[in-house]
């Protein structure tokens, strides 16, 4: 199972010691396509493609890149898929799942058995927004609701239900490693401190049902 090379988002489980699930934000030209998300020409590949399957199941798709295959999140398990040659669109498959983005269908098997429909999730449109605005790192917890963003530029938590934003300097060149982000990482704006620590494996957001490859806890002034 990989859980590496991921944008990742979060859950929280505890009201003071906040956790969640995380995502990396991979770094591509600015390209979004539409519906699905295929393969285009080298670099311009959107890297993380969430969508909803049958009986409210919800599925996120890494794409390793270019010619290569993907990594399949479920809300309980993690698969790597190949990249299977077709005339059209673009499959990812292996001895039980098969994934298939053409045009604007998402054709997904299980055991060779059709499931769906299938459809693009609600929430891609909130990770193409945070990859377009330059974060590469974002991550979302539930009860209370909380938001983060690490960038080059600023990193902001965002809590209280969105009534609380606190604004921190950016991260610092090679501080997040892209490929591997997890780690812990401290930052200070002379108000508030903030303590993140982001630790590799599945985490499923209880809310909404969105699986993720990354675990998050925050701490804000000791709390």
């Amino acid at each position: 199972m990989r859980y590496q090379k991921l944008i990742s988002i979060m859950i929280l489980t505890v009201i003071f010691l906040t956790q969640g699930c995380g995502k990396q934000q991979d770094k591509q030209k600015e390209n979004v396509p539409g519906n699905t998300m295929e393969h285009r020409a080298k670099g311009e590949l959107f890297r993380v493609f969430s969508f909803d399957g049958a009986r409210g199941n919800r599925y996120l798709v890494h794409f390793d890149g270019p010619d290569l295959g993907a990594t399949i999140f479920t809300h309980d398990e993690v698969r790597p898929l190949a990249l299977v040659p077709v005339a059209s669109g673009t499959k990812y498959a292996d001895d039980r799942l098969m994934i298939w983005l053409k045009g604007e269908d998402i054709i997904m098997e299980v055991d060779g058995k059709r499931v769906g429909p299938c459809q693009v999730s609600g929430l891609q449109p909130i990770l193409a927004k945070a990859w377009l605005s330059g974060a590469d790192f974002w991550a979302v917890g539930n009860e209370p609701s909380w938001n983060l963003v690490m960038g080059r530029e600023r990193v902001i938590f965002i809590s209280d239900m969105g009534q609380e934003s606190r604004e921190f300097p950016g991260l610092k060149t090679g501080q997040l490693d892209p490929e591997s982000p997890m780690g812990t990482y401290t930052f200070a704006n002379g108000e508030n401190q903030l303590k993140i620590e982001i630790v590799e494996g599945l985490c499923t957001n209880l809310m909404s049902g969105e699986p993720f490859a990354v675990s998050v806890r925050i701490t804000l002034d000791n709390k």
